[in-house]
């Protein structure tokens, strides 16, 4: 005898496997299409203190323009590649407290100050404060070249310079001083090697500010590009060596 029971039977287990295979099919499960990969990750700037490295790119670049950089006192060469890219290596803080003691200058020093020849100074620097900055590097063909920042006059250059201190600190400091003009400013570092924003307005004002490494190759340029004015101010790059007691350090 027909029993209606039993086509309703097949009937109602084909709607539940239709069910079921949509419930899968929204949870991601039940065989279907891999499920797209995390996207990677941006990378993320290097923090002040833990930079080892300066990756930069000679701009413009054609063969002949250099063969390596370096911050000669350092000797730190590193060589250029075929479309002038290189990674310099910086010096461990062992090394810069070590080695390279004698290199290291103070703040609050008026006769070894890192800001050079200075008056009216006030600072709260602490005594044993010791710091390197590098403003520019040299190629093998004797050019400076710096690491460019848009600056904010006509009349100023603006880059990146990469400062060593001994330990973290945080120093005011206000001077009159010869070539870098009035500096008012702030100054944060960790120890080991930070990266300020320095923009020098020569004879004028010089100012400083905390930044990020760049999360690339950064292009350097030569100095005789760039800085416009540095006739107008001795040294502004090596502010140092306007005190009467540099010894060629």
């Amino acid at each position: 005898m027909f029993n209606q029971n039993n086509l309703k039977r097949p009937a109602a287990t084909f709607a539940a496997a239709v069910g079921l295979s949509l419930v899968l099919s929204a949870c991601g499960g039940g065989g279907g299409s891999t499920p797209e990969p995390d996207p990677t990750p941006a990378p993320q700037p290097v923090p002040n203190g833990q930079i080892t490295m300066i990756q930069g790119q000679i701009t413009p670049f054609s063969a002949g323009v250099a063969n390596s950089v370096d911050k000669r006192e350092l000797a730190i060469p590193a060589p250029v590649d075929s479309v002038g890219k290189f990674d310099l290596a910086l010096p461990s803080t062992s090394v810069m407290t070590g080695a390279n003691s004698n290199l290291l200058f103070s703040v609050n020093n008026p006769d070894a100050s890192v800001f050079g020849l200075c008056k009216d100074i006030t600072t709260d620097a602490p005594d044993d404060l010791r710091v390197y900055p590098i403003n520019f590097l040299r190629t093998d063909k004797d050019d400076q070249i710096i690491s460019p920042l848009m600056s904010n006059k006509a009349s100023a250059t603006r880059l990146r310079a990469w400062w060593f201190s001994n330990k973290d600190i945080t120093f005011k400091y206000k001077g009159d001083c010869l070539g870098l003009g009035k500096i008012d400013t702030t100054i944060t570092l960790k120890s080991g090697w930070s990266i300020l924003d320095t923009e020098i307005d020569p004879g004028v004002s010089t100012t400083y500010a905390a930044t990020t490494a760049p999360l690339s190759y950064v292009p350097w340029v030569k100095t005789t590009a760039a800085v416009g004015a540095q006739s107008l101010a001795p040294n502004i790059l090596e502010p140092w060596k306007n005190l009467p007691t540099y010894r060629n350090r």
